[in-house]
């Protein structure tokens, strides 16, 4: 098992089935790796950077990533709830990070005036998810449940919500010129309107 030590660099490497809950790391670059069955549940990263790395199946919920980078990083069938993402480094001069979540647990996590262009997320439970101030112009957001989750003064433009649900945005606070939306679930949209429906 390939232990993770302090201002360390890894490339390439697979860690599997680390049970790292509570760790703290400080100054790691990971770079192509794979994390499989990993447990970091309230792990610390501490001006670490993930570069092309995948996590499969991994527990990161409440983790913490003061000053961390990821940059091309999928997380597949991952528990990620309760994380505050404004904390890691996002530069100015990189708007696609190139982020992916695809089954993933998200529920309570913060995305608050980020700039996540692009962002891909695939069949996730984001239930009070804080999307506000936030820039997801052309994000993919597939199939998700967005039960409780907050917009305002979110960059939706040429957003895909096909098949998500549950969620509420108001239009007149919001950008979504272009979005595209499921035609049953878009009709929730018209209740910042005040427009009633009938059948």
């Amino acid at each position: 098992m390939t232990k993770i030590t302090d201002n360390k660099e890894y490339f390439d490497t697979c860690f599997d089935r680390q049970a790292l809950s509570a760790a703290c790391f400080e100054g790691v670059i990971f770079e192509g790796c794979d994390f499989s069955h990993c447990n970091f549940t309230a792990a610390r990263f501490i001006r670490c950077k993930f570069i092309n790395c995948r996590f499969d199946q991994c527990n990161l919920s409440v983790m913490e990533m003061p000053d961390s980078r990821f940059n091309e990083v999928s997380f597949t069938e991952c528990k990620l709830s309760g994380t505050d993402w404004t904390r890691a480094y996002w530069p100015a001069f990189n708007l696609d990070h190139e982020l992916r979540f695809t089954q993933c647990l998200l529920s309570n996590a913060s995305f608050f005036g980020l700039t996540l262009q692009e962002v891909k997320m695939m069949e996730c439970q984001l239930h009070d998810v804080d999307f506000r101030e936030c820039d997801l112009s052309k994000a993919e957001i597939l199939n998700c449940d967005l039960a409780g989750s907050l917009f305002n003064r979110t960059n939706l433009q040429a957003a895909d919500l096909t098949d998500s649900r549950d969620f509420s945005i108001n239009v007149l606070n919001n950008s979504v010129a272009g979005a595209t939306f499921s035609r049953l679930e878009a009709l929730s949209l018209l209740e910042s309107l005040g427009v009633n429906l009938v059948d």
